[in-house]
């Protein structure tokens, strides 16, 4: 068991209830632009998924989940036994997915000042301009699966024009924390940063009304 990703929350989860629990206690508490109803999907290898967000609305340091998507691995008999174990305890309505890998998209809104000083680094005199700068994390997390999977992760304005395109990113199992230290470093593969200015350089609308579009896309296992 692991505690829930999502900042503020703090159950401890079982990797096999990962699921109940985004619908349970997760699934219908959104009173935003975009209610979270509308982002728990099923998805399939090489489908491309698109979760708009206000980019600018996002808390401060808050770990957010923006969608939740449910891949069905390849059949056992064609890989070396299952991926993951099942979503146990689903609620009826929702049994469908039981079979089904939940992957969750994570996204913080977050400052270089903050980003060093949580992965214990100095900040060298010449990089106090980008400490306050606001920067984006984007990464995905599901429960703990016996060989990696692999996604593209791309962010995209409204007019459909990439602002960054990233292929062999890494799902991470939801009980292990980011590695702020390697991801700095550009040796993690599991997270995308974007500056503030470089999505406000890039997106229609201001302030408030700033969005973006996350573009997820299953590759399947790694190989």
């Amino acid at each position: 068991p692991a505690p829930c990703p999502v900042t503020g929350c703090g159950t401890v989860v079982q990797h096999t209830h990962l699921l109940r629990h985004m619908i349970v206690d997760h699934l219908d508490q959104t009173l935003e632009a975009v209610p979270f109803q509308l982002r728990l999907r099923q998805v399939t290898i090489g489908q491309k998924t698109l979760v708009m967000f206000y980019y600018r609305q996002l808390q401060l340091d808050n770990d957010r989940c923006l969608a939740v998507l449910n891949w069905l691995p390849p059949q056992p008999n064609l890989l070396p036994g299952p991926l993951s174990d099942m979503q146990l305890d689903l609620p009826p309505c929702h049994r469908i997915l039981t079979g089904h890998l939940p992957i969750l998209v994570m996204v913080c809104r977050t400052t270089w000042k903050s980003l060093t000083r949580r992965a214990n680094r100095k900040i060298a005199e010449r990089d106090a301009s980008r400490q306050w700068g606001h920067v984006y994390l984007v990464w995905l997390v599901s429960p703990v699966t016996r060989r990696p999977v692999d996604v593209a992760l791309g962010v995209l304005n409204r007019r459909m024009q990439y602002i960054e395109l990233r292929h062999g990113r890494r799902v991470r199992n939801f009980g292990s924390k980011l590695p702020l230290q390697n991801f700095m470093n550009g040796l993690d593969p599991s997270a995308v940063l974007l500056g503030e200015d470089q999505l406000d350089g890039k997106c229609d609308g201001s302030g408030l009304n700033a969005s973006v579009f996350i573009e997820i896309t299953v590759e399947g296992e790694s190989r």
